[in-house]
């Protein structure tokens, strides 16, 4: 008949004992050496064995020098059960405090309901037909949020909002279109440029924005005011600074753009 085999729980049950009658200190090695023959389990069981035990408390572990030392004394068996003990003793009062302040809200809240039913009969209405008033009236507010909701575009703070975006759009590409033709224009002048050459040079850089004989695209196309920085003319100042750099600066109406030379 082959030998019974212990279950975990025994085995562990006799490296503890182990632990506490040798009153010893040991390292993993040694212990590697000595338990396997304590519990009739293998050596590379040993460590998960240990690892079990340290986390129910029942042996301690501490890192000395370059390695761990394990034991498990009486004395702190006790004293890892008194602290359990304590911390359980201190979560329940937390829980008793917990519960105390619950039932003192409950109560609270069931007076001021007794106060409500006596006012609502004395007025002669009645909670439970109040509080399906109340869940119709919420069904009937959403219904009426999604349907405003559909009328979003119509909204005057909408429409505003996207008037101001589409001017701001407008006098952006406005302004980035004049800075590109007073380039085109720097680039013609300044250099003494073929004027077809750089329009060619314009078209690889804008693409389709760029229209040969017409320039660009969106200065074509955008409906220009009398009073816009289009009527005014095109000038060029030469500027020098302090460190001898040349820069160029255009100007046209209020816009100003500056280019290195």
């Amino acid at each position: 008949m082959a030998p019974k085999t212990l279950p975990p729980a025994a085995k562990q049950a006799k490296i503890l004992e182990y632990f506490k009658e040798s009153m010893g200190v040991f390292t993993l090695k040694e212990l590697e050496k000595l338990l396997p023959s304590v519990a009739s389990i293998n050596q590379m069981q040993v460590k998960d064995y240990l690892q079990s035990l340290q986390d129910e408390y029942l042996i301690r572990v501490e890192k000395i020098g370059s390695g761990n030392w394990y034991w498990s004394f009486s004395s702190d068996a006790k004293k890892t059960k008194e602290n359990i003990i304590n911390n359980l003793k201190a979560e329940e009062s937390k829980l008793q405090a917990s519960i105390m302040e619950m039932e003192r809200q409950v109560e609270e809240e069931m007076v001021k309901r007794e106060d409500d039913e006596e006012m609502l009969e004395g007025a002669g209405m009645d909670r439970k037909v109040l509080l399906q008033t109340h869940d119709i009236l919420l069904r009937e507010m959403e219904g009426l949020d999604k349907e405003l909701a559909c009328y979003s575009d119509n909204d005057p703070a909408e429409i505003l909002r996207k008037v101001e975006e589409t001017k701001a759009l407008k006098d952006s590409a406005i302004r980035w279109t004049d800075n590109i033709e007073s380039l085109e224009s720097f680039i013609v002048t300044r250099l003494s440029s073929d004027r077809a050459q750089v329009a060619q040079m314009m078209q690889l850089a804008c693409g389709d924005e760029y229209i040969l004989q017409s320039g660009l695209y969106s200065s074509a196309s955008l409906a220009w005011d009398s009073s816009h920085w289009a009527d005014a003319p095109l000038t060029f100042q030469t500027l020098n600074a302090p460190s001898g750099d040349g820069f160029g600066l255009f100007k046209r109406g209020a816009n100003e753009t500056v280019i290195r030379s």
